[in-house]
């Protein structure tokens, strides 16, 4: 009983760690106005028709960078990460 107990507590730490982990890098929302005109167009240009409703400032390799989420007309969601030089880095 005790080992389980143990092994659980244990199990839920290293979950809690990772999580935390995976959200330091991506934790400042930001509003889509805010976000550079040349980010934007990078972002509109790779997923036309998206229209963009949530954002996240980021670091990315001590640039700026920004996660761009989205829905298309159908409702599909879609997201794009572009840095602030305009390198598109991530889209789903």
């Amino acid at each position: 009983m005790r080992t389980t107990l143990l092994a659980t507590s244990l199990l839920a730490l290293l979950v809690i760690g990772c999580n935390k982990a995976a959200f330091d890098n991506k934790n400042e929302p930001i509003a889509i106005d805010q976000i550079p005109a040349s980010v934007m167009e990078v972002a509109q240009k790779e997923l036309p028709g998206v229209k963009f409703e949530m954002a996240w400032k980021f670091q990315e390799n001590g640039e700026d960078a920004y996660e761009i989420k989205g829905k298309t007309a159908a409702g599909k969601i879609c997201e794009v990460e572009v840095s602030a030089s305009g390198k598109v880095l991530e889209i789903e």
